[in-house]
């Protein structure tokens, strides 16, 4: 990127050196001190140019042209124009006279002549400028549309895949015993958590209604397959079921409190969950009996839950987590 980047101003520079290495000097350079006097005006009369190239390309170009402020583009470039044709004037004299007090190397035309030379080279260089930020662009959209292919080979890829389970689903489903019902609702509430996930899930909204129904549905297959040492209860109350919140947006809390909810014999180990839906404002609690004995709880996908919070309800939601009495405790306010 770097060598692509700056090929064309290398190559305009060396064109520049060589057009004045080449130029002819108004008097014979015969002496080592003449072409180390040469030599230096040639490099300080790059120094100005190249200076002024700068200038234009990281500044005049990017803060202005490009924002088109073209007023000010034109008089910023008029006024860089201006200084270097200036300096253009003056650098000879101050070389040779007070540095080096020697005769003067006549590299330097009239005013309007160095102004129009500096036009004509700010304008290349701008075109090059140009066609390196449009290359760029381009190289950008190629990689968007390969990146774009990649996601739909990757979706239709998904779409074979959970066509494929859900019709073996259906066909473990249909293998069951018909007296056995516990395991036939369980079947039916996987494949709804499933397609769920797989669906419905996909969206930046979603009614809390459905992620009511999702939740009740997860508690549900997670008491089927709990033992009796473990006691959940859900609670529900909302007014307003087509409010839209995050799809899955408690289910990290929920998730982590079924992971490291303690089941031993010894003691009362619980999970009870509540949610609370009034005037547009949702109040969720998960709290889960847990034993000190075993690892810190929690982990990444806390961490991941705290920042889509922070990043989809920032200054409408608060986050309560805390640690008590053997009880993790997860309180969660939203305002939607």
């Amino acid at each position: 990127m770097f060598r692509k980047k700056y090929t064309y101003y290398l190559l305009f520079f060396v064109a520049y050196i060589g057009a004045l290495i080449i130029e002819k000097p108004t008097y014979s350079v015969n002496t080592v001190q003449a072409c180390f006097s040469y030599l230096f005006t040639i490099i300080v009369h790059f120094c100005v140019f190249a200076s002024m190239i700068w200038a234009n390309n990281a500044f005049v170009i990017p803060y202005l042209l490009e924002k088109k402020r073209f007023g000010l583009y034109i008089a910023a470039l008029v006024t860089l124009l201006t200084l270097y044709t200036v300096a253009t004037n003056h650098y000879n004299q101050f070389i040779h006279g007070t540095i080096l007090h020697d005769e003067p190397i006549g590299t330097s035309a009239g005013f309007w002549d160095n102004f129009v030379y500096g036009l004509c080279c700010t304008v290349i260089a701008s075109m090059l400028y140009i066609t390196q930020k449009w290359s760029e662009q381009e190289e950008q959209v190629k990689n968007i549309t390969i990146n774009q292919l990649q996601t739909e080979l990757k979706y239709l890829r998904s779409q074979i895949n959970p066509h494929f389970l859900f019709n073996g689903l259906n066909t473990v489903y249909g293998s069951i015993d018909m007296n056995n019902s516990e395991a036939r609702d369980m079947m039916v509430q996987f494949s709804d958590l499933l397609r769920y996930n797989l669906y419905e899930a996909d969206v930046d909204l979603i009614a809390l209604e459905k992620e009511i129904k999702y939740l009740q549905n997860y508690v549900a297959l997670q008491k089927a397959r709990s033992n009796d040492n473990l006691h959940i209860t859900l609670k529900v109350n909302y007014q307003n079921g087509a409010v839209k919140i995050a799809p899955l947006i408690f289910m990290a809390f929920v998730e982590n409190a079924f992971k490291y909810a303690s089941r031993g014999d010894a003691g009362i180990n619980t999970i009870n969950i509540e949610l609370n839906e009034e005037a547009g404002r949702i109040h969720f609690t998960c709290d889960n009996s847990y034993d000190e004995a075993e690892t810190a709880t929690g982990g990444i996908g806390l961490n991941n839950a705290a920042r889509r919070l922070e990043l989809l309800y920032k200054d409408r939601y608060t986050l309560d987590i805390k640690k008590e009495n053997n009880i993790y405790h997860v309180h969660l306010t939203l305002a939607v």
